[in-house]
This record gives C-alpha cells, sequence and structure tokens, in this order.
C-alpha cells in the first residue's frame, strides 16, 4: 500500500521525537538509583552491587523503569499500629 508523504512525514516526525527521549544520560540513572538504593536500605541489608536498575524508552516513547535487588534479609520493624 502506498504511504502519502504527509504520512511518512508524521512517521518520521514521531520517531525523531520518541529517539529524542532516548537521551538518557548515566548520571540521571545513577542518582534515582541512589535514591531507591537509599529507600530500600530502610527495609533491607541490601548493597549497591544487589541491585540491578535501567530505564528504557518504549515505541511510544514512553518509560520502561525496571529494577532487581537481591537482599540478604528484611529488617524488622515491628507491628504497625492499626
Amino acid at each position: 500500500m502506498f504511504e502519502t508523504p504527509a504520512k511518512v512525514g508524521v512517521e518520521r516526525l514521531k520517531k525523531v521525537l520518541i529517539s529524542d527521549k532516548h537521551f538518557n544520560p548515566e548520571r540521571i540513572k545513577e542518582v534515582i538509583k541512589s535514591d531507591i538504593l537509599y529507600i530500600l536500605k530502610n527495609y533491607t541489608d541490601v548493597e549497591a552491587d544487589d541491585l540491578n536498575f535501567d530505564i528504557n524508552v518504549n515505541n511510544t516513547g514512553g518509560y520502561k523503569i525496571m529494577l532487581e535487588a537481591s537482599c540478604s534479609r528484611l529488617k524488622f520493624l515491628g507491628s504497625i499500629p492499626e
């Protein structure tokens, strides 16, 4: 099926806008990872090497954040008042 120049242009523009979102500096990822690690350390014994964290851009331009953490134990927090 033949695509019109306008449709081709719209698709190209969409790809350009999505690719702009692919700019994901390592520094930002490290800051977010550090924040998540800080929170997890309140509840678990986890180290930075035990935390896998990545951010990807999907084909619609949204972000997919993947997080996997391994810890040796959960910290006992006591009971939560009702």
